[in-house]
C-alpha cells in the first residue's frame, strides 16, 4: 500500500497555493516542513484536488499544455497528504529526501496521437534574458482517456508529462521566469513568478 501511494505522489501533477510567500523556500525549517504535512493532512485524498484547481500554469483547455512547478515545500503537502489519507504519516527518511533535493521539478503536460512524441521534447528557463538548462529531462507517455462526457473525436489519443529538473543555484527563486517547451521546432512559453510558489 505505501509504494502505491508513493507512485501516485511521484506521478502526480500538483502545485500547492502559497498567496503570500516570499519565493521558493530552498531552505525548509521545520515549522515550514511542519507546516506543510498539516496542510497535507487536511487534505488526505482531497489534496489532488484541491492543488490541481488552486494552481498550475498553462490552459486549462483538455488538450492545451499545462503544467506544475513542484517545490520541496508542496512534494511533502501531496505526500502527507496521500500517506494521510491511508492513515500513515510521513516518515523522517521521506522528510529527509524531499528535504534535501537539489533540483526544482518542472512539470509539462502535452498531448499528441503516438505513444513517443513527447521523447525529443525540450525544456529551459528563461530569467533575466538568460536561457538555463535542466541537469535532467524525461517523458512518461500514457493514453489519454479523460471524462467519458467530454467529446475527443479528432483529438489527441496519448499524453505526456515531460518532467525538467533544474538545479537550485541555478534560477532565480523568488523571481519571474519563463518556462520554454520546444516541440517540433516550435515554442510554447509559459510565464511565472518564482516569488508567488513557496
Amino acid at each position: 500500500m505505501k509504494k502505491s501511494i508513493i507512485t501516485i505522489f511521484l506521478c502526480l501533477s500538483f502545485f500547492v497555493p502559497c498567496h503570500n510567500a516570499a519565493g521558493i523556500l530552498l531552505n525548509l525549517t521545520e515549522k515550514d516542513i511542519e507546516d506543510a504535512i498539516k496542510q497535507g493532512e487536511k487534505q488526505g485524498y482531497n489534496v489532488a484536488e484541491y492543488l490541481e484547481k488552486n494552481y498550475r500554469f498553462g490552459e486549462k483547455d483538455l488538450f492545451e499544455e499545462n503544467g506544475i512547478i513542484r517545490t520541496k515545500w508542496n512534494k511533502l503537502v501531496v505526500l502527507s497528504g496521500l500517506l494521510s489519507a491511508g492513515g500513515k504519516r510521513i516518515s523522517d527518511q521521506e522528510k529527509e529526501r524531499i528535504t534535501k533535493s537539489v533540483d526544482l521539478q518542472i512539470d509539462i503536460h502535452t498531448f499528441g496521437n503516438r505513444i513517443d512524441f513527447a521523447s525529443a521534447y525540450k525544456v529551459y528557463l528563461v530569467q533575466k534574458g538568460k536561457n538555463i538548462e535542466p541537469e535532467k529531462i524525461s517523458a512518461n507517455h500514457v493514453a489519454y482517456l479523460p471524462e467519458k462526457r467530454v467529446a475527443t473525436s479528432g483529438f489527441s489519443k496519448y499524453r505526456a508529462t515531460v518532467r525538467s529538473y533544474f538545479p537550485y543555484d541555478t534560477i532565480g527563486l523568488n523571481e519571474k521566469a519563463e518556462i520554454v517547451l520546444v516541440k517540433n521546432k516550435k515554442k510554447v512559453v509559459f510565464e511565472v513568478n518564482f516569488k508567488e510558489y513557496k
